[in-house]
């Protein structure tokens, strides 16, 4: 498709209702799959218990860690008190708002209590499976009555079982809250976590499965079972590992746990009796961010730029992984057309020149606009459609594209990216391609 436009369209706002109607088709089919579309381009995403109070000095420094974090911290898990405490709390609803805004899909933790089948009381001293079932859909409910607004994204369902049981008796349990949850909170994403592997009924019975929940000496000795190894998509399977002290061993797990087919992945030198009331801090956190978001690429965090950011556009980052590169944003602002502008031969003299209020003329040579690429034809506004592999989702206000580098020429260096919608422009990032 070849597309010629005046140059002095400012913010590049307007295009023709046939191109913004099949974009709009394309992403109208794509947007449900944005987990699937991040796993099968080989990205992996942290995935946070953050089980710290934002009140806390402490804790609101992890929090705002979090949130610096951008996208990278692709699930974050809140947790006030073992559930969503008794009333809701500003502070947490802060915190919530922060780590969505950047980009994280901020999950309510709920205790399951194994449904009581191992004696384990709800809050009211009952361990009928009623019981549990009634108190964990009033934890669902608060947790969206109070935080739904700021961001809430979804449930981690904790102290799962894992056995299918009699008659697929105990899964049914967990197929039943989550489909109540998705009924009544249209989009919620959900988690089940028994901390140790699930049997494969459990395949439907959450968006994700937390796999291992155990110490990085467990980690090394422990073989997911076939059905996880086998499964064609990575983001439905979580690893947690803690008591890993060294970046060594922090390095050894992330290239374990992409063998392991783990599409989300966290680990901490902390350790018991609570692993998850601090984050890593210093290079063993840039280094965890760096190789676990950018799939195993040389050098901590230097195969994907990222930023919380603020104002109209934030969470925007560049990632390359095995051959392909992946753009996200969150865009804050109402707007038709969004963008990423991306100057593949490092030359900023030739290519598309981005108009005022960029900072940058970049030099685009290839622009991605809503759900399709274009190659650029001179320096202004002058484009040839690209049909290569391009995939777009959409959750809520945030865009995911990836697509492979070489329908990006194949860059062989540094790639400079741009963000835009409107007259909205993000700082220039890189990308740095590794083959």
């Amino acid at each position: 498709m070849l597309i010629n436009r005046s140059a002095s369209r400012a913010g590049n706002g307007r295009r023709t209702a046939v191109i913004g109607a099949v974009a709009a088709l394309a992403l109208t089919l794509l947007g449900a799959r944005a987990d699937r579309a991040d796993a099968t381009a080989g990205v992996q995403h942290l995935a946070i218990p953050a089980y710290f109070n934002p009140a806390d000095a402490a804790g609101g420094g992890f929090w705002t860690q979090i949130d610096q974090a951008g996208p990278q911290a692709g699930i974050v898990v809140a947790n006030p008190s073992s559930g969503p405490g008794g009333a809701a709390d500003s502070g947490y609803a802060h915190a919530v708002q922060g780590a969505a805004s950047a980009g994280s899909k901020v999950l309510g933790y709920v205790d399951t209590g194994y449904f009581g089948t191992t004696g384990r009381t709800t809050r009211d001293g009952q361990t009928s499976i009623a019981a549990w079932t009634a108190q964990i859909k009033a934890d669902v409910a608060n947790w969206y009555a109070w935080y739904g607004t700021s961001g809430l994204s979804g449930i981690f369902f904790d102290d799962a079982l894992n056995d299918c049981g009699s008659n697929n008796a105990h899964v049914d349990l967990y197929s039943g809250i989550n489909t109540s949850t998705k009924q009544s909170h249209p989009g919620a994403f959900t988690v089940d976590n028994p901390g140790t592997a699930a049997e494969q009924c459990y395949s439907s019975a959450a968006d994700v499965l937390v796999m291992f929940e155990n110490t990085y000496a467990a980690y090394t000795a422990w073989t997911p079972p076939a059905w996880e190894l086998s499964a064609p998509d990575p983001a439905r399977f979580w690893h947690l590992v803690y008591a890993a002290p060294t970046q060594a061993d922090l390095e050894n797990t992330v290239a374990l746990s992409k063998q392991r087919n783990a599409g989300y992945l966290y680990v901490t030198p902390d350790d018991l009796p609570n692993p998850w009331d601090t984050l890593p801090t210093g290079s063993y956190w840039s280094d965890e961010l760096g190789k676990a978001s950018g799939s195993g690429g040389s050098g901590g965090g230097s195969t994907c730029g990222s930023t919380a950011g603020t104002g109209a556009i934030t969470g925007y980052s560049a990632c390359a992984s095995a051959g392909t590169a992946t753009f996200r944003a969150t865009f804050n602002t109402a707007q038709s057309f969004h963008h990423v502008f991306i100057n593949s031969d490092g030359n900023t003299a030739t290519g598309y020149q981005l108009p005022s209020p960029s900072a940058s003329p970049l030099g685009a040579d290839y622009m991605i606009e809503n759900g399709s690429l274009y190659r650029s034809l001179s320096g202004g506004w002058s484009w040839a459609g690209v049909t290569a592999g391009l995939t777009t989702t959409v959750s809520g206000s945030t865009y995911t594209w990836t697509v492979p580098l070489s329908a990006l020429g194949s860059p062989g260096g540094s790639v400079p990216t741009e963000f835009n919608a409107g007259t909205d422009y993000s700082p220039v990032i890189t990308l740095t391609p590794h083959y």
